[in-house]
């Protein structure tokens, strides 16, 4: 039972709750209040997200930066261009068919012949060779600091983020395989070890194919070699020699798919014996269709040839599988052929007739793209596989 001070307590509170309403009134300005409250959780919200739009384009802007930045052992980088910025399916252009090697630069081209970005720039070094790979996100050149028969700097460049350049090995030549897992170098000295050493005699040349991934290698003895290729699936070299000079005779180098048994090489067949006559090899090159060898007659041993032809030709057999072009009106340098034509740099015989640049090969006759004083040296790319 409750005492007489705890009934008298209740007694009084039993009283004060007589005197207050069952509803408190709500505040005059409560709907203004409420409208105000709801303005206020507006602005947060479109303040916070432009607060985290500002991060994200922070974010790019500081991508782009980078895309200058030099990695590796060199001072070399990667040139801010839209293509690294802003292709994130394919780091080069759309309607991108061929790199040009120019001095310090790689540049890409459209079908125009019209530089549409500058890939890489060099503080030093002419880049005498570059090769996108298949899936166009590394670009792979060589760099020549120290001569033309010298060992140069092999350089991968990271055109899918643009971040840097490296400097992966040696070599007085080279190539990339199209999936960018392997290396051709060429040159004396260890060379699958970064021991590249200058090819001063024939018979100290080697070839060796490096996996990038596993670290093995293949070699395998060759002399006067200039220009690698691989072929299109990457399980052959197709290797051009110059002996003295005057190139004659292209290699076949079959690469194992396990590397660590030597390379095995032969002289790929000259299909086009019987009718080339004394006609020497100026360049060679891979299409979508097979090997294309550009062939010159140049008299007397002049630096122009008086006679020119190009070939497709088996590169198992040599035997031809179609004449492009053969002429004596022009004089053909380099032989670029993309997945749309077949492009040329070459400049007409006749003095009255000069116009040296850049041409499409059409139904065996040349077709002038452009002028190019400074063409550079040309390689095809291979479409992005998908690409629409």
């Amino acid at each position: 039972m409750r005492d007489a001070t705890e009934e008298r307590l209740a007694t009084q509170l039993r009283a004060l709750g007589d005197t207050v309403d069952d509803e408190l009134p709500p505040p005059v300005d409560l709907e203004l209040q409420v409208v105000r409250r709801r303005r206020r959780a507006r602005a947060t919200r479109r303040w916070s997200g432009l607060a985290v739009a500002a991060v994200v384009m922070t974010a790019v802007v500081t991508v782009s930066v980078v895309h200058g930045t030099t990695g590796g052992r060199g001072r070399l980088h990667v040139a801010t261009s839209p293509t690294t910025a802003r292709m994130p399916r394919d780091s080069l252009l759309p309607g991108t068919v061929m790199l040009s090697s120019r001095e310090l630069r790689v540049i890409s081209l459209d079908t125009a012949g019209h530089q549409n970005a500058t890939m890489v720039k060099a503080v030093r070094g002419d880049i005498k060779y570059a090769r996108a790979t298949e899936d166009h996100r590394e670009l792979w050149y060589l760099s020549l600091k120290k001569g033309l028969r010298a060992c140069g700097d092999v350089v991968r460049a990271d055109i899918a983020s643009g971040h840097s350049s490296t400097i992966v090995t040696h070599a007085v030549a080279f190539d990339v395989s199209p999936d960018g897992s392997r290396l051709a170098l060429y040159g004396a000295g260890d060379l699958a070890h970064d021991r590249c050493v200058p090819v001063k005699q024939p018979e100290q040349g080697r070839v060796v194919v490096v996996d990038l991934t596993t670290a093995t290698s293949s070699s395998v003895a060759l002399g006067d070699v200039t220009t690698m290729r691989f072929s299109p699936d990457g399980s052959y070299l197709a290797a051009l020699s110059c002996p003295g000079g005057v190139c004659t005779t292209v290699s076949r180098i079959d690469v194992p798919t396990a590397l660590g048994a030597p390379l095995t090489v032969a002289p790929i067949p000259d299909g086009a014996a019987s009718t080339a006559g004394s006609l020497r090899v100026a360049r060679i090159e891979f299409g979508p269709d097979g090997l294309y060898v550009l062939r010159g007659l140049a008299p007397g041993g002049g630096a122009f040839n008086a006679f020119s032809r190009i070939d497709r030709i088996d590169a198992r057999t040599g035997a031809v599988a179609g004449t492009l072009f053969t002429s004596s009106a022009f004089d053909v340098r380099q032989v670029a052929p993309t997945a749309g034509a077949l492009y040329v740099i070459a400049e007409p015989t006749q003095p009255k007739a000069r116009k040296f640049g850049l041409y499409r090969v059409e139904s065996g006759k040349l077709v002038l793209v452009r002028s190019l004083d400074a063409p550079g040296i040309l390689t095809p790319v291979v479409p992005l596989a998908g690409a629409g």
